[in-house]
């Protein structure tokens, strides 16, 4: 449990690090980063059967990296594909897809603990959460539909040109005559 506890809580660390202009980050980041990798450490050490704990866990990492970097692979060359400003590159498309598939036979390969039972509370929460999308997604357009449009804005008058005419010329550094 301390494992876990640890392993989340360096995840949020390194979320955190992330967070923020990029002049001024988070500076919560180090200590809870650092608190997860004390609670990683700490369980490892802290366990009686030592190397049953580390043998378990290099066991999970063995079965956890072939679906996950076949998987990751994948998204990066569906994602180089995909269509960015209307052009759509094919070939990595294609072999993206054929990956990821193929990352999804290595997860059911390697992980032989799944049983029928998990595969359908798997399916039914991907159904619900799927459901929930769609009612999200229709509601939103019912009420946007719902709301009438508003009117064409009027024309500025001189004062207001006159003072977005400054302001412009002022953040581009043009002197006024």
């Amino acid at each position: 449990m301390l494992f876990w506890l640890g392993f989340f809580l360096m995840l949020v660390g390194v979320s955190w690090a992330r967070m923020g202009p990029s002049f001024q980050r988070n500076r919560y980041y180090k200590p809870i980063f650092i608190i997860g990798l004390l609670c990683v450490i700490g369980n490892l050490w802290q366990s009686q059967d030592q190397s049953r704990n580390i043998e378990e866990l290099l066991n999970h990492i063995v079965d956890f990296l072939p679906w996950f970097f076949t998987g990751f692979l994948g998204y990066y060359l569906v994602l180089l594909g995909a269509p960015t400003y209307m052009k759509v590159r094919y070939p990595p498309l294609i072999i993206g897809w054929i990956i990821i598939f193929v990352s999804f036979y290595l997860y059911f390969e390697y992980n032989n603990h799944l049983s029928v039972t998990d595969i359908l509370v798997s399916l039914s929460t991907v159904l619900g959460i799927s459901f929930s999308l769609i009612s999200f997604f229709f509601l939103v357009r019912f009420v946007e539909n719902r709301i009438p449009p508003e009117g064409i804005a009027p024309e500025l008058t001189d004062s207001e040109k006159e003072f977005v005419r400054k302001i412009i010329s002022k953040n581009i550094g043009v002197d006024e005559k």
